[in-house]
């Protein structure tokens, strides 16, 4: 029997024992995922109209906020909320310190905001600035507040009512920001919808999860979860940085039609993963801190939980790959040809940081936040010289940069996850398998379907191709994976659209 078999059957023998657990999971990541969604899908439909009243100057203002404003909100929390998930135990001395340097840290950071809007209107020549980032400010004043509750509701997987909240929230600002913008707010209707939604959210969880403890500084209770959540905050900097190098050194060499085509090229490949993935992340985390002492039974369900997502989102990324080009000419328009090629190869790349992104959510839950960081940092210190270096070649040359440094971190994190998961990247390609081999047939078929429809209309050769991918990839996993779709099926929506799967696949 192999080293793989035997952990199966260890982990089959104490499966029993986590079955009411991963169903608690399940249930209430199911639940989490279709409210998200929702809000999702109606937060954009309300953006789309809110597009018609506020003008390209009023979210160009919005957009020189933005970049400063994430990046201190990225250290409001100081990484503490998924340093309390990660936690064995809680106590109420734990929770009043957090509380207090919560306040502490974020009171801080509200001041350097508010009055560091006049630098702000400075280094832009935008005097409009200087009262937005006043209002911006307050946002920091609510982080407190949210903090601590989300964190216990995540610890108790309590993934539906969190959605619950989230999503009226969502729907209140977006109606909000819709009236205001309505009315001719401009700009301030995108600046009071942040507050609206981050300052509701923050009442509904005093209202509805009870929480609130008497603040206290008592660094010493709280110094390992600070240094937990340093390290998360740290490998979060890393990624964020990463994601503006491009921008940062490129742009002001290739100017501003070249980095367009690099940036419009890279928004749409990650698009599946910046969309999907934040909801995934959020259920991934708590549900893995409860296998922190379950070292095999945390490897069976990673490698089955990789999957049931590669099922879901490695067809999307083939299939943007294949029809790049019918794509862009159909919605972006002629003058936009160029990010063909790009797009088809980091949507390629993308299923390489789908999988780093996996693995990094399951480390987080386990308490492994070193080996986060190590793979965030691996990205930006690969990702630096090579982009400096391809600048020069252009648009292609930033592509190849991104996709080797992708496959590298890929690579390193797998290796790294061996530490805490009893796998390797070679299990995680047959975790794969089913995805990429289905994906595949999807993919020659799709290609073998645009030849024969070259002359047809754009918008026809761009749906028939995706109806055919659809058709195609469904027939491949349920004639060769049915067992691999039985599972997946049943991990997303339960014993439903079971006959789905029926078929002749490997038992």
């Amino acid at each position: 029997m192999s080293v793989i078999d035997r952990r199966k059957a260890r982990v089959v023998d104490k499966k029993q024992d986590h079955t009411e657990l991963v169903n608690k999971i399940l249930t209430g990541a199911r639940w989490a995922t279709v409210l998200r969604l929702s809000a999702q899908v109606f937060s954009w439909l309300s953006t789309i109209i809110v597009v018609r009243f506020i003008s390209p100057e009023d979210y160009g203002l919005n957009a020189m906020l933005e970049s400063p404003l994430v990046l201190m909100m990225l250290v409001s929390t100081l990484g503490l909320e998924a340093a309390l998930v990660q936690a064995r135990k809680l106590d109420t001395n734990m929770l009043q310190s957090i509380f207090g340097g919560l306040l502490l840290l974020n009171g801080l950071l509200f001041l350097a905001f508010f009055f560091g809007g006049a630098a702000l209107a400075l280094y832009f020549n935008e005097p409009r600035l200087e009262p937005l980032a006043k209002a911006l400010a307050f946002l920091f004043l609510f982080v407190p507040f949210r903090v601590i509750p989300n964190a216990l509701m995540y610890r108790d997987l309590d993934f539906k009512f969190r959605a619950q909240l989230e999503i009226t929230a969502t729907v209140v600002a977006a109606i909000a920001t819709l009236i205001l913008a309505y009315f001719g707010a401009g700009v301030w209707a995108l600046v009071l919808g942040v507050i609206i939604n981050k300052l509701l959210l923050a009442v509904l969880l005093m209202i509805f999860r009870p929480w609130m403890v008497v603040p206290k500084l008592d660094f010493s209770a709280i110094t390992p979860l600070i240094s937990v959540g340093g390290i998360l905050t740290l490998g979060s900097a890393f990624t964020l940085l990463s994601g503006m190098l491009a921008t940062l050194i490129a742009g002001p060499k290739l100017g501003p039609a070249l980095l367009g085509i690099y940036a419009v090229a890279s928004q749409f490949a990650l698009l599946p993963l910046s969309r999907g993935m934040p909801i995934i992340n959020q259920t991934m985390l708590p549900a893995f801190a409860k296998f922190q002492a379950h070292r095999d039974s945390a490897t069976y369900y990673l490698e089955r939980l990789l999957g049931v997502i590669a099922l879901a989102f490695v067809p999307v990324m083939v299939g943007m790959a294949t029809i790049s080009d019918a794509l862009v000419m159909t919605v972006f328009g002629e003058k936009w040809a160029p990010s063909i090629l790009p797009l088809a190869l980091m949507s390629l790349g993308t299923i390489l940081r789908l999988n780093t992104i996996l693995i990094r959510s399951a480390l987080s839950g386990m308490g492994h936040p070193k080996l986060i960081m190590k793979s965030s940092a691996l990205q930006f210190a690969l990702l630096l010289p090579l982009t400096v270096y391809a600048v020069g070649y252009g648009v292609m040359g930033l592509v190849l940069a991104w996709l080797a440094t992708e496959l590298m971190v890929a690579l390193a994190t797998a290796r790294w996850s061996r530490l805490v998961f009893d796998t390797s990247f070679v299990g995680f390609l047959r975790c794969y398998r089913p995805a990429l081999v289905s994906s595949a047939i999807m993919g020659f078929c799709v290609v073998g379907s645009k030849r024969v429809l070259a002359d047809q209309n754009v918008l026809i050769g761009l749906l028939l191709p995706i109806t055919i991918g659809v058709i195609s990839y469904y027939l491949a996993v349920r004639i060769l994976f049915s067992n691999e779709l039985k599972i997946a099926l049943k991990t997303a929506f339960g014993d439903r659209f079971q006959f789905l799967a029926a078929g002749p696949g490997r038992e």
